[in-house]
């Protein structure tokens, strides 16, 4: 493979593309993924999830990797490298854990699971950009998109067909736009925002680059059958409002009213526990009653993108995990542990009908979770993400897959673009 090398400026994106169509023969795609839990992190953790994955594909193209901070960056990626210094890699870091066809991976020191895939159907290019203040994310973005696509050998013009992202956490909605200005609205994507266990900024990476705060961006082509989805499944309750003071991250008045105090009479009660009359409050228990923005499809159905509110201020305003804009509607949705728990099987079916792909044709499969709604479900021994993992493996069998818990997912609903939600999940499936 040939590699375009990568500067790094002042922000960090990185980009894959995948496109089967510089090939005149095409072979089958093999995955497979491993995982490791071991508390030295570092070289020993990743030294066995590839030891795992080397069963099966012994010589990847192109590996993803998704790891909780402080588990040994540095050495993860130094090691990929060494092992691997053909390979194009995608990395980023997770919130608490990740997952795969085998279960759930908690780990007292983190965690790491990778995905490799090898197959002479797909191209990779990969674009690292690294995100400061100050700089014109819209603007890197479409560079990054451009470098990627030289990476991949590719020119412009060519389509990909799925985009893997790894996001800076409140950039998001702005990569979003620019991702949204150069790629064809029937591309499809899946992604998450990079973060620690405190939801602060992660790393990214690519085979050259390791940043933060930065984003990581993956476009692939190909002419197999890949399929994807991005689903929230909360209800919504024929609630809604104009928004008549706000923008960005800052949700201040829902119909001239204090947003707020419209949120919790729409809440029926949810919120009274929660007193931010005299200081900011984070909020939690927004995981199961959200707001969300709304697209309205051809049948007259709406399609909730969640905007989860984490903070109530004592001024009225709430803070946002998305972009909010004044004139637009929000709505108040609602779901519940079950709804959470279920929805990843659900994701994992609307992937495959997207891609029309039969089970026993899946070469395997990424899917994002949001962390929040993993925090809901419970981490423990007594809690449901385990569960919620099941309900992936009930639909793929054993196909492999891996996962990872994100600040903020990001996909797509065709034919309108590209869209940064809270409390998501989304999934691309291949196909052999």
């Amino acid at each position: 493979m040939k590699y375009t090398n990568l500067s790094v400026s002042k922000i960090c994106i990185m980009i894959i593309f995948v496109n089967s169509q510089i090939f005149v023969m095409a072979d089958s795609l093999t995955m497979a993924h491993g995982w490791s839990v071991n508390p030295k992190g570092g070289i020993p953790a990743i030294q066995e999830a590839i030891s795992m994955m080397k069963e099966k594909v012994a010589a990847p193209d192109f590996i993803v990797v998704y790891y909780t901070a402080n588990y040994g960056d540095n050495h993860i990626h130094a090691e990929l490298r060494r092992q691997f210094p053909e390979a194009k890699l995608f990395g980023m870091n997770v919130y608490r854990g990740v997952f795969s066809s085998d279960g759930l991976h908690l780990g007292d020191g983190g965690s790491l699971a990778i995905m490799g895939y090898q197959g002479s159907d797909f191209s990779f290019g990969v674009s690292v950009k690294k995100l400061d203040t100050g700089t014109d994310v819209i603007a890197t973005t479409k560079e990054a998109v451009k470098d990627a696509v030289k990476d991949a050998g590719m020119e412009t013009t060519d389509a990909p067909a799925v985009v893997l992202l790894g996001t800076a956490k409140g950039s998001e909605d702005t990569i979003i736009e620019g991702l949204n200005s150069v790629l064809p609205k029937s591309v499809s994507l899946v992604g998450g925002t990079a973060c620690d266990n405190d939801y602060r900024p992660g790393y990214v990476f690519d085979r050259d680059s390791l940043v933060k705060p930065g984003v990581v961006v993956g476009l692939i082509y190909s002419k197999k059958k890949i399929g994807a989805s991005f689903y929230a499944g909360f209800i919504g309750k024929k609630k809604s409002g104009k928004i008549t003071s706000g923008n960005g991250r800052l949700l201040a008045e829902i119909d001239g009213r204090p947003a707020q105090q419209v949120y919790r009479e729409w809440a029926h009660g949810h919120f009274d526990d929660i007193d931010a009359s005299q200081e900011s409050v984070m909020v939690m228990s927004s995981s199961v009653c959200p707001l969300a923005k709304a697209i309205r499809l051809p049948n007259g159905k709406l399609r909730y993108i969640a905007v989860r509110p984490w903070k109530f201020n004592p001024d009225g305003s709430m803070n946002m995990g998305g972009d909010i804009h004044n004139g637009e509607m929000i709505y108040f949705v609602e779901g519940n542990n079950r709804v959470l728990k279920k929805r990843a099987g659900v994701v994992a079916k609307n992937a495959l009908i997207d891609g029309k792909i039969k089970i026993k044709d899946i070469a395997g499969g990424i899917h994002i979770y949001c962390g929040g709604a993993a925090n809901v479900l419970g981490f423990g021994e007594d809690g449901e993400t385990t569960a919620m993992v099941s309900q992936i493996k009930d639909v793929l069998g054993e196909k492999p897959f891996i996962g990872a818990f994100t600040a903020g997912e990001q996909g797509d609903i065709k034919d309108y673009g590209f869209f940064h939600g809270n409390l998501m999940s989304s999934m691309v499936i291949f196909s052999e």
